[in-house]
C-alpha cells in the first residue's frame, strides 16, 4: 500500500515538484491528499488515518531523497 504510494510520488516526482519544491505532499492508495508547507500540518490532515495506510514526503528534486518510515506504533498527541 505505501509502497505503491511512494511508486505514485517517484513516478510523477518531476511535475509534483515544480509546483510544490520544499512543501510536503500526502498521498492515500496513490492519490494526492494535498500540499502543506510543514510536516506537522501534513500528519495534522490525516489524524484520522491510521498510520501505515499513506505517506508524507517533502517535495525534492529527484536525487536528494530522504526517505522515513512510521508505523502504528507511532503516536502522535
Amino acid at each position: 500500500m505505501i509502497q505503491d504510494d511512494f511508486e505514485y510520488y517517484t513516478t510523477h516526482q518531476e511535475e509534483i515538484v515544480k509546483g510544490h519544491l520544499g512543501e510536503f505532499i500526502v498521498i492515500k492508495n496513490s492519490t494526492v491528499i494535498g500540499y502543506y508547507k510543514d510536516e506537522l500540518k501534513a500528519f495534522e490532515a490525516m489524524k484520522d488515518s491510521e498510520l501505515g495506510t499513506f505517506i508524507v514526503k517533502k517535495c525534492q528534486e529527484p536525487g536528494t531523497d530522504v526517505v522515513t518510515y512510521f508505523n502504528n506504533r507511532v503516536s502522535f498527541a
